[in-house]
């Protein structure tokens, strides 16, 4: 199907909408998969797929209304960076500092000092408080034959203080297959009207590149009292949660962070490993580990709610999985990662729905996050739908109205079906390189984009019914 682009705003810049769509390759009855993508940001606002009983689900955490988008990058938002892409660079870095030379070609290699905008804390989370994900990207290519939408964004020299002009284009493709396909790509560019500019444009710079895509497969839209009257359910909302999703994971290796700076030790934890029972500390940190494993059997059945409910702090997983294989030491992963090939590293899975999701990647890292921190009180209003009506199987277009959500209520009288997204509403799989990575020389190599070089990245997101549930 021809990719549909909607027009959402010209001014002060062009904001586009675009459309994915895809009919399924199926035995079955016809069914289609949507994937729909805001320019600003970069970011999936809405997937939706069919479920086990072929009614069609948005299985994505986001806003109607493109405006809320704009409104959570402003000072003092929650700004939970739903469906964005993120850079330049992904996690943290500790501090909001580091080292780099201007370009390790030269013949005497200087190390220049860069202080970046701190966005969380001590650090630059994120890329900072002027991120990929609150800029707006712009559209170089639209092909119909492969279904497939590529955006742009050129990040001056110096922007939220990092070094270099870099040019990063992300394309989102749809297949049959029912897989969304991410592929990144990123270079240092001299500006050519500026050629005195030359040395700064082309100076060595940090990259690690994510999106940050919250997943319930669930459906956003999908009540959990399925038999409620209507005006009881639009008091109620629809309540999002994945305490109840599965989730297998390819690796045992955690990322060791700080308890009171979050950023990593420079350890590798292997959580298979059997713990010392020598010290009652030891066998805490073993439960702990208990929690963090996905990667048996066991895990098919094995629900999040009491990981969830039980991590030291009640915020749920926050958690970094290293996927670098045994074999292989870390400092030889380069700025490509393992680019192009993309194993899989995780399974999320949907009891209810039957829905589930294959991510494989190219990156070295995996983050795991589980909205700990989403407050629904601090977010405007998100997604709704007629409560009296069938759910349409149609791509959403957005809006370019935004309402809060005090005001939903009177601009809406009909019963409509609001979601909630709160604390565990969905789940964060991050493809990344190591956060902070700068910082530890054997992983610097692996965010770290000199001249001529270029920063390479695939993710992939494989959408599908389990066939024992499929009814």
């Amino acid at each position: 199907m021809p990719v549909q682009t909607i027009t959402l705003s010209e001014n002060p810049v062009l904001v586009q909408q675009h459309i994915l769509t895809a009919d399924l390759a199926s035995d079955h009855s016809p069914r289609t998969i949507s994937a729909s993508i805001l320019t600003y940001g970069a970011t999936v606002t809405h997937l939706k797929v069919p479920d086990k009983r072929g009614e069609s689900q948005d299985v994505v955490l986001g806003f109607d209304h493109w405006e809320d988008y704009l409104a959570q990058a402003q000072p003092g938002a929650l700004n939970p960076y739903f469906g964005a892409t993120i850079g330049r660079t992904a996690s943290r870095v500790a501090h909001a500092k580091f080292d780099l030379p201007t370009n390790p070609s030269t013949s005497h290699i200087a190390m220049n000092h860069h202080t970046l905008h701190i966005s969380n804390g001590l650090d630059c989370h994120h890329g900072g408080p002027f991120g990929f994900d609150k800029q707006h990207w712009t559209t170089i290519q639209i092909d119909n034959a492969t279904n497939t939408v590529k955006l742009q964004l050129i990040s001056p020299h110096g922007q939220n203080g990092y070094p270099g002009r870099l040019v990063s284009v992300v394309s989102f493709q749809l297949t049959p297959a029912g897989e969304l396909a991410l592929d990144y790509s990123a270079h240092l560019q001299e500006d050519p009207t500026h050629p005195e500019n030359r040395t700064l444009d082309l100076h060595s710079t940090l990259v690690s590149l994510t999106n940050h895509t919250y997943w319930n497969l669930d459906g956003v839209l999908n009540s959990l009292t399925d038999n409620t009257e209507a005006e009881e359910l639009a008091a109620l909302g629809s309540y999002c949660s994945v305490k109840d999703h599965t989730l297998w994971l390819a690796s045992t290796d955690l990322v060791e962070l700080g308890n009171a700076h979050p950023v990593p030790t420079g350890d590798i934890v292997d959580l298979s490993a059997d713990p010392s029972d020598e010290q009652e500390e030891e066998e805490e940190e073993g439960e702990v580990s208990d929690l963090l494993l996905f990667t048996s059997a066991s895990c098919a059945g094995k629900r999040l709610r009491h990981g969830l409910d039980a991590i030291p702090g009640r915020f749920g997983y926050d958690h970094v999985y290293s996927l670098v294989p045994p074999e292989t030491h870390i400092s030889a992963v380069g700025i490509q990662g393992y680019y192009p090939a993309t194993p899989h590293v995780a399974t999320l899975y949907s009891p209810r729905t039957g829905i589930q999701l294959d991510l494989m990647t190219s990156e070295p890292a995996l983050v795991l996050y589980a909205a700990g921190y989403v407050d629904s009180r601090l977010l405007p209003r998100t997604k709704s739908r007629p409560l009296l009506g069938l759910q349409s199987s149609a791509a959403p277009v957005l809006s370019a109205i935004a309402s809060s959500s005090s005001s939903w209520s009177h601009s809406h009288p009909e019963p409509e079906l609001q979601a909630v997204f709160g604390k565990f509403s969905g789940l964060c799989l991050e493809p990344i390189r190591f956060p902070d990575a700068i910082h530890h020389p054997d992983w610097a190599g692996m965010t770290t984009l000199h001249e001529g070089e270029v920063y390479r990245q695939r993710t992939v997101y494989r959408l599908s019914v389990r066939a024992l549930d499929a009814k």
